[in-house]
């Protein structure tokens, strides 16, 4: 685990940002956007290659990995705390870590859903409890108050078939948020709702399911979304960090059609 050695100079307050799930997506677009834009990064994810990859895309001093399973409660701790004291405190911190098992509930399992709770929901809570105490003394927008983002989903309240256990765990993420604001009112907590991104979110599922799957979304009715880039959606979390904008957040593209 790195030690306590700043980035240069210590960060100046506002500028001082954990991404955790940065090793890909959203996450790792938002990380490189915001080193560029000249904030210092700390980058969280279990895949410390592709982590590795994300710092040399930046191309910047100021950003740093912090290699960690969010499944594993005692390595995200000791990784959120190595991130605040490298930084010297935590402005803002996003969450955008996520996973989704493909499969209808009647043939899901309870490792199943234990895996994408614990990374969707408990790894996020774990996440915000390492982090709340830097984020009170943090500063970044008008605001110039500390701000945890949670990434949630355009499919909650409409769940997609095949996909329950991710909006359910999308849901209890958006109820995280919704009580964070009133357990942590010093904090700015912003419930980002995602929708249809292009990013490697379903590789790993099987591809006679995943076309199956599609076909049913589109015949339904689901999949009536424009496709948005990592990018784009990166950029506007980043302007809606820095901006002080409201606390919900929705980027969803155009509807088709």
């Amino acid at each position: 685990m790195p030690g306590s050695e700043h980035p240069g100079t210590r960060p100046d307050a506002g500028s001082r940002l954990l991404v955790v799930g940065a090793s890909s997506g959203i996450g790792r677009e938002l990380a490189i956007v915001a080193a560029r834009r000249g904030l210092c990064v700390g980058v969280a994810a279990r895949r410390a290659d592709l982590l590795d990859d994300v710092v040399a895309a930046a191309r910047a001093e100021q950003v740093r990995a912090f290699p960690c399973d969010v499944t594993d409660a005692p390595a995200t701790t000791a990784a959120v705390h190595a991130a605040a004291d490298w930084l010297g405190g935590l402005d803002a911190v996003v969450y955008a870590s996520g996973t989704a098992a493909l499969g209808p509930v009647v043939d899901s399992t309870a490792a199943g859903w234990d895996h994408v709770m614990r990374t969707n929901v408990i790894g996020a809570a774990t996440v915000a409890a390492a982090a709340i105490p830097s984020l009170r003394d943090g500063s970044i927008g008008p605001g110039a108050r500390g701000t945890l983002a949670l990434l949630s989903s355009h499919s909650v309240g409409a769940p997609w078939p095949g996909l329950v256990s991710y909006a359910a765990s999308k849901a209890a993420l958006g109820e995280l948020g919704i009580g964070l604001r009133v357990e942590e009112p010093r904090l700015r907590v912003v419930v980002v709702t995602v929708g249809n991104t292009l990013t490697g979110f379903a590789d790993g599922w099987d591809q006679s399911a995943a076309g199956d799957g599609v076909a049913r979304w589109v015949g339904e009715g689901h999949l009536r979304h424009e496709v948005l880039g990592a990018g784009d959606v990166a950029g506007r979390i980043l302007e809606a960090l820095l901006d002080g904008g409201p606390d919900d957040l929705r980027i969803v593209g155009a509807e088709l059609g």
